[in-house]
């Protein structure tokens, strides 16, 4: 039981030889085509990442160099400058004392020890 109905059923003549042959030769040339479309997408878009690739490699040396001058910069003018600005409040705050109270609240590190109380005492024996 066959559930297609077969070509002398329906009553049509078989294809023509060469209507096949000309069929599987279109179908074959659309499918090279195809593939050499394919392959020129394949290496165009190759060919657009690689130059993707070195501009960003080159952009990240140029960020890194960039980078490195800002941070040799403030290494050497900007962090030397906050210390001595630093030093000069905490000498002010020796001579102040309301300026003291207000710079030990941002710079605790900064603040007077605090004497500590008397050790308890050691037991007798």
């Amino acid at each position: 039981m066959d559930p297609s109905p077969s070509s002398a059923s329906l009553g049509t003549s078989p294809p023509d030889p060469r209507s096949l042959e000309h069929q599987v030769h279109a179908l074959r040339l659309t499918l090279q085509v195809t593939l050499v479309s394919l392959v020129i997408l394949s290496g165009a878009l190759g060919i657009y990442l690689f130059r993707q690739v070195s501009l960003l490699r080159r952009q990240v040396e140029t960020n890194a160099r960039v980078a490195h001058q800002m941070a040799t910069h403030f290494n050497l003018n900007v962090a030397t400058q906050a210390m001595v600005f630093e030093r000069q409040l905490v000498e002010f705050a020796k001579t102040n004392e309301a300026f003291r109270q207000r710079l030990t609240r941002f710079y605790p590190s900064n603040a007077a020890p605090q004497p500590h109380a008397s050790a308890p005492p050691s037991p007798t024996p």
